[in-house]
């Protein structure tokens, strides 16, 4: 077993390549053509049985999907029923990605689009490649699709964007969020390695830690819900990356999620907890 991993030079962003007997899994393809070229490149020189895979379906995860000729491309049910449903979420990130590569002159072959055909994986399902068996795992809370893959005999957890440590949770439903931490919490004490959707890869003591900064924010930001303390809420240390751009935005996003109002003013750095 082959187990490659690609981070593009945007949000260190990890596309990884599972490879055994001329079998080839590619999870999230990612991103500037060029990158994604040399994706598909070392796809085709690991074997002709090529299948793409999505953790979920945000943009900048997806876009290299359709560099893979004649590959099976797969993701949850709910992406599957959003693309066939042509639903506000597959909208909005085919919406996004075209608005990136047109401010930032990305150039692609094609227009944006989904695949024709999604084939569905769910939780418990497995992908064979070559001698090794990759489990589903069902990950929602920071999107409602996500999906992550073990590679059992490998001790490798491919998770999606959960336990970055370039950034803080980004949350579409909270209770599913923290309900996935804890999951990965009983997971991560049988692990060798965790490829998380941005940043480099982690050991087990490592995303522990990141895990435990992560949940208590999450608790944190819970009991403000249950509260309605706003303002308690936006004060909270936030676990790592205060000093990034672009974090404030989504704490106030995170409090929205908590049931505390809709985003607003970004509110101050906050020190990291």
């Amino acid at each position: 077993m082959r187990i490659e991993r690609r981070t593009s030079g945007l949000w260190q962003t990890n596309s990884v390549v599972l490879s055994d007997a001329r079998q080839v899994l590619v999870v999230d393809p990612a991103y500037f053509p060029r990158e994604v070229e040399e994706l598909a490149a070392l796809a085709r020189s690991r074997g002709s049985d090529v299948t793409v895979v999505f953790t979920h379906g945000h943009w900048d995860h997806v876009a290299g999907w359709s560099y893979f000729e004649r590959a099976t491309v797969l993701g949850s049910a709910v992406l599957s029923e959003e693309i066939r449903e042509d639903g506000p979420a597959a909208r909005r990130s085919l919406d996004e990605l075209r608005d990136f590569d047109g401010r930032w002159y990305v150039p692609r072959p094609a227009p944006a689009a989904w695949p024709r055909h999604l084939r569905v994986l769910g939780e418990g399902d497995r992908l064979g490649v070559g001698g090794a068996s990759v489990r589903v795992l069902e990950l929602p809370g920071h999107s409602a699709d996500g999906l992550g893959l073990l590679l059992e005999g490998e001790r490798l957890l491919v998770l999606g964007d959960y336990l970055s440590p370039c950034e803080i949770p980004f949350v579409e439903d909270l209770e599913s969020y923290r309900a996935t931490l804890s999951r990965l919490r009983t997971l991560l004490p049988e692990l060798r390695r965790i490829v998380p959707g941005h940043g480099p890869e982690l050991d087990p003591a490592r995303a522990q830690a990141i895990l435990q900064a992560d949940a208590a924010y999450l608790d944190a930001l819970a009991d403000c819900g249950s509260r309605g303390d706003r303002e308690a809420a936006l004060a909270l240390p936030w676990p790592r990356a205060a000093d990034v751009p672009g974090m404030g935005e989504w704490h106030l996003k995170n409090c929205e999620a908590a049931g505390l109002g809709a985003a607003g003013t970004r509110p101050e750095p906050c020190p990291t907890g």
